[in-house]
């Protein structure tokens, strides 16, 4: 009785903290994340990777004592489906709004496209695939190995998938959308700064090399 009633609070829980994280992601001084589409990341990334955990623990254990995982990795299936359309859903939004601005939001979103683009599309056309593997799988899958070896490379696609999009998000636009004077006398972002063209935005703080 008591892990049942601590597990029912663990939903709203980390409904709360999710809705929290939400909250602090939207900043009007970072223009790049201050839009609905973070909420929509964090929730998509909560069905979805949540889900990748569960195969990944519960298949084993089901295989172990001779269970088949179908009926659960076509339920998880779903899930993932879902996850990962709202995360794209809230990213086409992102991309239409940011090509419209004239923030510091947006020259990050423009050198993610161009600098960073193969990346940004690789990333973009995973995320595709992995929808559609998904469905497909969670429809049509069977209890064969061949089905299980298709269900692996999805999840391993989808960890890759998320790993990108947080490169992305870590590497590219934390340190670009940043107030200037946090990296005064921080000579690595100077230089990146300079690299990717950030330097001639004068509110950054770094002179470019003329």
């Amino acid at each position: 009785m008591t892990d049942t009633v601590f597990g029912a609070l663990a939903i709203p829980a980390g409904l709360i903290a999710l809705y929290y994280m939400y909250r602090c992601y939207r900043i009007k001084a970072r223009p790049f994340w201050n839009h609905w589409q973070t909420a929509t990341s964090f929730a998509g990334s909560m069905l979805t990777l949540g889900a990748v955990v569960i195969a990944v623990i519960a298949t084993p254990v089901l295989l172990w004592v001779s269970q088949s995982p179908a009926s659960l990795l076509s339920l998880l299936g779903g899930f993932m489906a879902i996850g990962i359309a709202l995360e794209g859903i809230g990213l086409s939004f992102h991309h239409k709004d940011l090509s419209a601005a004239d923030h510091e939001g947006a020259a990050s979103h423009y050198i993610q496209r161009s600098t960073f683009g193969k990346t940004y599309l690789l990333r973009n056309g995973l995320m595709g695939l992995n929808f559609l593997a998904a469905i497909g799988l969670s429809l049509w899958a069977s209890e064969s190995l061949a089905s299980l070896m298709l269900w692996t490379v999805l999840l391993g696609s989808i960890v890759i998938t998320a790993l990108i999009g947080r490169a992305l998000f870590y590497v590219l636009v934390v340190p670009t959308t940043m107030p200037g004077a946090f990296f005064w006398k921080n000579k690595g972002f100077e230089q990146h700064a300079r690299d990717i063209g950030l330097a001639d935005m004068p509110q950054v703080g770094v002179a470019p090399l003329h």
